[in-house]
């Protein structure tokens, strides 16, 4: 609820305090930095195999985001806001890939696609009303209540790690104790769906740039910015597990369909009529699903358990810097339609024949 609620109309409040368009790149920057720490939090755990470690990372990392988001709206500041949403990044960052090792552990008897796309439907509820609740307090109240709204549920998140910090503290990952750092036993296919993974991302337009778009370009209102979010997050909670059960079934080869997806989201954003623009929320929700389920159960299939926190960081290590160049070149193509279809269409060509390619 937190950090979606306040994605949901991060570019459209850089709009409103008219910040320049590569702000909303910036975000995007954010991503990559909060990703960064994701390798930093893989590595502290594949080093030290400590349940300590394990939790407070990730309890650290919700806090982060809990009160980060909250504080964008006391700021006029667009270069505040954007230190703020890289905060958030890096709480996230901090507690993504020991979320993902404990989280791999606890759905093996139901199936690791199963386990993580029941996970991302619970999020999404949450991404859901997230930015419903805020679309209502804006409408309403303005931004700065919107976003000090969202620091409600922040404090729960908090509260409801530490009650399942105290409930599993002994993670298996941290049973086999390991003090050398190597990259050295990771399977040919863990980095060709690593590459196949980035090249999907230099493609997958982010939502500050989508919405700052929406706004500035299309003329929405925030409010509205706020709802299509609200209905991406639905549509990601929605497929969610399904999409878990094929990739329990299919593995890798689901990765054939979703980059399709991409250039679909594109020309509904940029090209469509503005009655039918409100439908980009189908498609790039059920990329976002796949992007933050399945992508993060193929690890570990890919990889055994004592190496998985670590390739969760070089993961998304890779991953969030590829995005992050991707949200500057779309920002530098967004004035000329055919060049960003182009480049969509382009990126989910390659990053389809690259997930053929594992076995």
């Amino acid at each position: 609820m937190v950090y979606e609620g306040g994605r949901s109309i991060s570019g459209a409040y850089l709009a409103e305090l008219y910040a320049p368009p590569t702000s909303s790149a910036l975000i995007g920057v954010g991503e990559f930095l909060g990703l960064v720490f994701r390798f930093f939090s893989g590595y502290l755990s594949t080093v030290f195999q400590s349940p300590l470690i394990l939790w407070s990372s990730t309890l650290l990392g919700y806090a982060i985001t809990a009160l980060s988001i909250p504080l964008v709206g006391f700021t006029s500041s667009w270069e505040f806001v954007v230190v703020l949403y890289t905060l958030d990044r890096i709480g996230k960052g901090l507690r993504a890939p020991a979320r993902d090792v404990i989280l791999a552990e606890v759905s093996e008897g139901i199936g690791v696609g199963k386990g993580f796309g029941m996970h991302e439907l619970l999020d999404q509820l949450g991404a859901f009303t997230g930015p419903l609740l805020v679309s209502i307090l804006l409408v309403y109240y303005g931004y700065r209540i919107a976003y000090l709204a969202l620091l409600i549920p922040g404090l729960i998140s908090i509260i409801l790690v530490a009650a399942a910090w105290y409930f599993y503290p002994k993670p298996r990952a941290t049973s086999i104790r390991k003090h050398v750092l190597s990259v050295k036993g990771y399977s040919r296919s863990f980095w060709l769906y690593t590459i196949a993974s980035c090249i999907l991302a230099l493609g997958f337009i982010h939502w500050s740039i989508a919405s700052y778009y929406l706004k500035q370009y299309r003329g929405l209102p925030g409010e509205v910015i706020g709802l299509i979010y609200a209905v991406a997050m639905l549509v990601d909670a929605v497929v969610a597990v399904p999409i878990g059960v094929l990739f329990d079934r299919i593995k890798t080869k689901v990765f054939l369909i979703i980059p399709l997806l991409i250039p679909v989201s594109i020309t509904l954003l940029i090209l469509a009529p503005i009655e039918l623009v409100y439908l980009v929320a189908i498609p790039w929700g059920v990329v976002m699903s796949s992007e933050e389920s399945i992508m993060r159960a193929a690890i570990a299939v890919l990889v055994e358990p004592s190496k998985r926190p670590l390739a969760y960081g070089i993961f998304g290590l890779v991953f969030g810097f590829t995005w992050a160049l991707g949200g500057f070149i779309y920002t530098l193509l967004l004035e000329n339609p055919v060049y960003v279809l182009f480049y969509a269409i382009s990126t989910s060509l390659i990053s389809i024949y690259l997930y053929s390619q594992i076995h």
